[in-house]
């Protein structure tokens, strides 16, 4: 019972976050987003022309909890590190068929200020795990000045997942250098 509750928070937060009154003035609106379809193809084209930027990818779904809870650490990470030869890109493995899925994932994008790349999987999501050698999400890819995969963060092992702080010990390792 008390996993299920673990489980259950964070989704209410998010659920009851979107069903406030719009006449409440929460401050500005973050940026707009983008969240743009991309086929596997395009997705190897768009990682090879990020060089000489080290790449932070993060893979999620909004179904995913354990994501949900992680990405605004993403978004803090990208606002310190933008600007510093980092690029943060998230790619999203929702259904790329289910529309509902799809605005979901636009509207938690837009709530948590990620304006950076975004872009979902257009293709079957079994085919993308699978290109994307993914067992489960979250996970999050870093890529290093020449384009090379340098660090696979994923929740693969449940006696050692990755946190909030292995991520940004890659990226200062990665800024580091060799």
């Amino acid at each position: 019972m008390r996993w299920h509750l673990q489980l259950a928070i964070p989704l209410l937060a998010i659920w009851s976050s979107g069903c406030m009154d719009d006449s409440v003035d929460a401050g500005p609106d973050p940026g707009e987003v983008s969240f743009e379809a991309v086929s596997f193809s395009g997705w190897q084209e768009k990682l090879a022309s990020y060089p000489p930027d080290i790449v932070v990818v993060d893979l999620w779904a909004s179904w995913c909890i354990s994501c949900l809870e992680r990405f605004p650490h993403m978004v803090e990470l990208w606002r310190s590190y933008r600007g510093n030869g980092v690029r943060f890109v998230s790619l999203n493995l929702d259904d790329h068929q289910d529309a509902a899925a799809l605005a979901d994932a636009r509207r938690l994008l837009q709530e948590f200020g990620a304006e950076f790349e975004n872009y979902y999987m257009d293709e079957n999501l079994m085919q993308a795990f699978s290109r994307l050698d993914l067992i489960g999400i979250p996970a999050v890819v870093l890529y290093d000045r020449d384009g090379r995969e340098a660090v696979r963060l994923t929740g693969d092992n449940p006696n050692r997942q990755f946190t909030d702080a292995d991520v940004e010990a890659a990226i200062r390792s990665l800024l580091a250098g060799p």
